[in-house]
């Protein structure tokens, strides 16, 4: 008999939620408007996808915008870099900076403490859209990989700060911590609240599945930690997409499954895609509180 444990928190997290809040303000106070998202607004397909309710057309290029002096362009959650915002300011096309709070929370600690005389140095992902957002702020930023931080060759100004980007690994970052305040250097923890939530909450669980389902993005870091987890822990796991993705997964020897959602994944999507699991195993389910 297999039994489905659905691991809160499901859906959004507040800061995304609060984006598309926005987004729905900004666009029924701007009718008649063209408006625009650069690239992608989340790590998400299914939340990208929901901006075409709101006519709202994601672009690669600024050349793709028909009327310039009639549009909005909204930015990146992850953060958008300064050579970008600069770009549409000499082009004068209005944008909408819809940066997530913790992120922008973390680019103004550092640019505090650039202006108090700190070196300052960010932990992440090099290709992360965040990490390129935060060292496009000033180039006096150095960045640190998160797989190699021990072997980071810091400044000999006394004065020292770093902080890390908002979806890694809390373990990693616990342990980062610890490695440098060792050395007295000054280190904030800049790890999303609501992240570090889903992930013990994936942890607590760990040891009452078989099987853990992830529905994300492979482009979402936060996805990718929490797949994570369950690799180090040896349980069985996929990430998915789509409810047509759960054909491809193995329920042989399966009892209890654990289903969890990234941080910019929309309830709808697991919505759908618990709907047709219950349809594919056809057993008992049950909620955790």
């Amino acid at each position: 008999m297999v039994k489905i444990l659905n691991i809160p928190i499901l859906g959004w997290c507040n800061g995304v939620k609060s984006i598309f809040e926005e987004i729905d303000n900004i666009t029924h106070s701007n009718p008649n408007t063209n408006f625009y998202c650069f690239k992608e607004l989340v790590h998400n397909k299914a939340s990208n996808d929901l901006l075409k309710k709101y006519n709202i057309k994601i672009i690669n290029s600024f050349d793709q915008i028909k009327d310039k002096s009639n549009s909005i362009v909204l930015l990146q959650a992850h953060g958008s870099t300064k050579q970008l915002i600069n770009s549409l300011k000499a082009k004068k096309i209005n944008f909408k900076e819809l940066t997530c709070r913790f992120v922008k929370s973390n680019q103004n600690k550092i640019i505090s403490k650039l202006n108090d005389g700190y070196s300052c140095y960010f932990i992440g992902n090099k290709n992360h859209q965040e990490t390129i957002a935060v060292l496009s702020i000033d180039k006096r930023i150095k960045f640190i990989d998160v797989d190699n931080y021990k072997k980071s060759k810091l400044s000999l100004n006394k004065k020292i700060f770093i902080t890390n980007q908002t979806t890694l690994n809390t373990k990693i970052i616990a342990d980062i911590k610890k490695f440098f305040d060792s050395k007295n250097i000054t280190f904030i923890d800049g790890c999303c609240p609501e992240i570090k939530v889903r992930q013990k909450n994936v942890l607590d669980s760990l040891n009452k599945i078989d099987l853990l389902i992830v529905i994300g993005d492979t482009n979402s870091n936060n996805a990718l930690e929490l797949i994570a987890l369950a690799k180090k822990s040896k349980i069985k796991n996929y990430l998915i997409q789509s409810k047509n993705q759960i054909k491809k997964i193995n329920f042989k020897d399966i009892k209890k499954i654990g289903v969890c959602t990234s941080a910019s994944t929309p309830k709808s999507l697991y919505e759908e895609i618990y709907q047709e699991l219950v349809r594919v195993t056809k057993q008992d389910i049950y909620f955790s509180c």
